[in-house]
């Protein structure tokens, strides 16, 4: 459902407002959804055992606990992240091939 308003400028905002449908944005959403989840799969607990070495070098334990915590991110992995990243996709797919067909 598409909202049209009567109003020329605030449409044209609202046109400049919405992202566009190249193969950048397409990256995008690989890099920033998929990328982390296929590195926190394969290499979670690696990655976790190296924040909490690092965190016994800060004598703060504000610190400590923040890489401690880094650390934990990454050894779980977030379906709702890859969920996310799948509707990205989805939207990109048929957002360009509709800018394709007009």
């Amino acid at each position: 459902m598409r909202v049209r308003v009567n109003h020329d400028k605030l449409n044209e905002v609202k046109d400049k407002l919405k992202p566009a449908t190249t193969i950048w944005a397409l990256l995008g959403i690989i890099f920033f959804f998929f990328v982390p989840e296929i590195v926190a799969f394969f290499w979670g607990d690696q990655i976790n055992e190296y924040f909490k070495s690092l965190s016994h070098l800060y004598q703060n334990p504000v610190m400590q606990k923040l890489c401690v915590e880094t650390g934990e991110m990454f050894s779980e992995n977030s379906f709702l992240n890859i969920m996310i990243g799948i509707g990205f996709v989805f939207w990109w797919y048929y957002e360009r091939r509709k800018t394709s067909h007009s």
